[in-house]
C-alpha cells in the first residue's frame, strides 16, 4: 500500500514538473534588411530574424534599411528606412480580441492581413503624430514625417481621422488620406503607378543584406 501511494506521489511530482508549453510571441521579426535595431528597456541592440518583440519595444530602421514584423494572429507590418515603429501595447487575446497600439514616429509602413488571417477578430490602431488609423482587418500603407502624415487603403475598411476632428470612413481601394502641416485635406484617389512605388518603400529588397525568416 505504501509503496502504492509512493507511486502516486512520484507521478504527481513528476506530472507537475512538466514544462509548461510556451506561449507564442506577439509579435516576431520576420526579416530585416540591415541597419535596423531594437530599443528595449533604454537598450538598442541590433534586430534579428526570429527576435520576439513585446509591449515597449521600438523598432527603427536606418538608410536603406526595411523591417518585417509578423503579428501572432497573422498580419504583417512592414517598415520602410529611417523609420520607427513603437509597439505601444500588443495583447493577443483581449476579450476575444487581437488588440495592439502601434505609433509610426517617422518613415513608411504597411499594414498587410492575409486571406487566412483576415476572419480573425482584431483591433488594431496605428498613430502617426496626431492622426490614427483604426484597422479590422485590411490592406493599408502610410507615412510619417513631422509636417505630413499619409494614408492610403489597398484592401478593406478602415478609420482615420486627427485629434479633434471627425474621424472618416475610407472603403474603396486606392482612397487616400492626407494631412499637411496641421491641416487636414480631402480625400482623394491614387493612381496603380503611385501605389507601386509607394510600396516599394516598404519591400526588402533581394541582394541587399537582407534576411528572412
Amino acid at each position: 500500500m505504501k509503496r502504492t501511494i509512493a507511486g502516486l506521489l512520484a507521478a504527481g511530482i513528476a506530472a507537475f514538473a512538466q514544462p509548461v508549453p510556451a506561449q507564442p510571441a506577439a509579435a516576431v521579426v520576420e526579416g530585416v534588411q540591415m541597419p535596423a535595431w531594437v530599443e528595449r528597456g533604454g537598450e538598442r541592440k541590433p534586430l534579428a530574424v526570429g527576435m520576439a518583440l513585446k509591449s515597449g519595444d521600438a523598432v527603427k530602421t536606418g538608410a536603406g534599411s526595411r523591417a518585417l514584423v509578423k503579428l501572432s494572429e497573422g498580419s504583417l507590418v512592414k517598415l520602410g528606412e529611417n523609420g520607427s515603429l513603437l509597439i505601444s501595447e500588443i495583447n493577443p487575446d483581449s476579450g476575444g480580441f487581437f488588440k495592439a497600439a502601434m505609433r509610426v514616429a517617422e518613415g513608411a509602413f504597411r499594414f498587410t492581413t492575409d486571406l487566412l488571417s483576415k476572419a480573425r477578430r482584431r483591433e488594431v490602431s496605428i498613430r502617426m503624430a496626431t492622426v490614427t488609423a483604426g484597422i479590422r482587418g485590411t490592406d493599408l500603407w502610410g507615412k510619417s514625417s513631422d509636417e505630413r502624415q499619409t494614408v492610403c487603403l489597398l484592401e478593406g475598411k478602415i478609420e482615420v481621422g486627427a485629434e479633434g476632428e471627425q474621424a472618416v470612413t475610407m472603403d474603396q481601394a486606392r482612397q487616400f488620406y492626407r494631412r499637411e502641416k496641421g491641416q487636414t485635406l480631402p480625400l482623394g484617389f491614387v493612381s496603380a503607378e503611385q501605389i507601386a512605388e509607394w510600396s516599394r518603400e516598404t519591400e526588402i529588397e533581394a541582394g541587399k543584406g537582407a534576411a528572412r525568416r
